[in-house]
């Protein structure tokens, strides 16, 4: 049973009604230091509770790492640590991990270290605790920088008109990408846009989920074309490298071929060349052309490469083994 004070506290945090799956976007940054300051005078019991449960909606979503991130939490832990429970202290740390392995300022790490010296041989009061939090920095997963995407309506990223699309030897569109859906209500009406690229007649290509597939699109006229359903269950909250390899082929059908991870996932038979002298002019990551809240990509984006030609499976396996991490400027790319 929860208590009125947990209730009422994350009832600030979310905006309404808390629910670990419907409900658990913290809206109200400055709620996160009222609450730190509020937990000084409650019972342990009460603190326990609610850091345990902020901890797992940390974990659950990278927007409310990310909102902890700015309103500066590690460093009002960090300060409140000497005067805490040993029970209390091993929630903190555990939440201190969390918070360091997406980020940490310079500032922080530096008072951090401080907390671990000790003076006359005698380590302060929860050192030894705090160095699971060193330990646990490096433990990241997915790209070190990424676009993150609230899934509001416009929120995406338009990029420049593109004069000609690249199809002689087929092109290659390579990124990594995270779900991050905002509750689990509307996954199956949704249809969220990885990417976007139309002219103003509204033909070209396109990438959109349908629950837990991806859906490959090649608009040849207004309402009409091919599309090509990515035979994998992606699920949210983790990591993958989608690699879409359009090849061209003069004499024979032309084909898609689609890797997650490095392994070729689906392939067939697809007519995807668009015919078209205009230029593509709406384009988009993380959104279709109109932009509304039902097809916003909600989640992270890494860094997207668009090569001008179809890649091989060798080269695909290569580009995965470098890590999501990898940052290198590539000449031959969109």
């Amino acid at each position: 049973m929860l208590t009125p004070l947990f209730l009422s506290v994350y009832f600030q945090l979310v905006g309404g009604e808390f629910d670990l799956e419907m409900n658990f976007i913290i809206q109200d940054a400055e709620s996160i230091t009222c609450m730190t300051e509020l937990l000084e005078h409650c019972d342990v019991t009460c603190q326990a509770e609610i850091w345990s449960m902020f901890t797992a909606i940390l974990r659950k979503s990278v927007r409310n790492l990310q909102t902890s991130t700015e309103v500066g939490l590690i460093e009002q832990v960090l300060l409140k640590m000497s005067a805490v429970d040993d029970m209390i202290a091993d929630l903190l740390v555990d939440m201190l991990g969390v918070l360091a392995s997406y980020s940490i300022t310079v500032k922080e790490l530096k008072l951090l270290f401080s907390m671990l010296r000790g003076e006359s041989g005698i380590w302060p009061r929860h050192a030894v605790k705090l160095l699971s939090v060193l330990n646990q920095m490096p433990q990241r997963h997915g790209p070190d920088t990424f676009f993150n995407f609230p899934g509001c309506s416009a929120a995406a990223i338009a990029l420049p008109p593109i004069a000609k699309w690249p199809y002689q030897n087929g092109f290659t569109l390579n990124t990594w990408f995270r779900m991050d859906p905002l509750n689990n209500i509307n996954v199956d009406k949704d249809k969220p846009y990885l990417y976007c690229f139309r002219t103003s007649k509204g033909v070209g290509y396109s990438a959109h989920f349908v629950g837990n597939c991806l859906i490959v699109t090649s608009l040849k006229s207004k309402g009409k074309g091919f599309q090509h359903c990515v035979k994998y269950d992606f699920q949210p909250r983790k990591w993958y490298m989608i690699s879409i390899v359009h090849i061209y082929n003069r004499w024979r059908n032309s084909e898609i071929r689609c890797y997650v991870n490095g392994q070729l996932v689906s392939y067939g038979d697809m007519a995807w060349h668009v015919n078209t002298n205009d230029s593509y002019d709406k384009c988009f990551l993380g959104s279709s052309e109109t932009a509304d809240a039902n097809r916003v990509f909600c989640g992270q984006l890494g860094a997207v490469y668009v090569f001008s030609e179809a890649l091989n499976p060798a080269q695909i396996f290569a580009i995965h083994q470098l890590g999501p991490g990898y940052k290198v400027v590539i000449t031959v790319i969109l």
